[in-house]
């Protein structure tokens, strides 16, 4: 498991200019509110550091960009399969749950596949179980373990990494 070896100061100045902007942008700009923004967003991204100290894995750019235009379709087509489904006058689903083994390290990348997986409609990321990972999942028939595989692949992209290409049993 990777640990952070490096300074805070780093990931505490990335974090609180982000949750700064983030505070612009819902102030839409308003010059007043940036001295108590400045204040909370420091305290919320010292707090996110002790919740969640940096992990140590670094994040690839053009991994990143692909990933975020894969979630974007994918939760567009899932969206659109489960308002099929809804709007069908006999609703077509076969909910379960089903456990998949992860073939990404612990920390950070797993849990971006877990978040990113909830976020999709019709799958949402129960627990994780040492090396697996469970899911409940609208319809246990569709291939629910080939689209993990895929999203998880994108994941590895987004922090660098390679996956053996055996794949792990389910």
């Amino acid at each position: 498991m990777l640990r952070y070896q490096g300074s805070l100061l780093w990931p505490l100045s990335l974090r609180t200019l982000c949750l700064l902007a983030v505070w612009w942008a819902l102030t839409l700009g308003e010059p007043s509110a940036l001295g108590f923004g400045l204040v909370v967003a420091v305290l919320a991204a010292w707090l996110s550091v002790l919740l969640f100290p940096p992990s140590g894995y670094r994040l690839s750019l053009p991994g990143l960009v692909r990933f975020v235009g894969y979630f974007l379709v994918k939760s567009l087509t899932a969206g659109l399969d489960v308002a099929r489904r809804l709007l069908k006058p006999v609703v077509d689903v076969h909910p379960g749950q089903i456990r998949v083994r992860l073939r990404l390290p612990d920390g950070s990348p797993r849990w971006l596949l877990a978040n990113t997986l909830s976020l999709m409609p019709g799958t949402l990321s129960v627990r994780f179980e040492g090396e697996w990972l469970w899911l409940h999942c609208l319809d246990t028939r569709q291939a629910v373990v080939r689209d993990v595989r895929t999203t998880e692949a994108r994941v590895a992209t987004v922090f660098g990494l390679s996956l053996s290409e055996e794949e792990a049993k389910s």
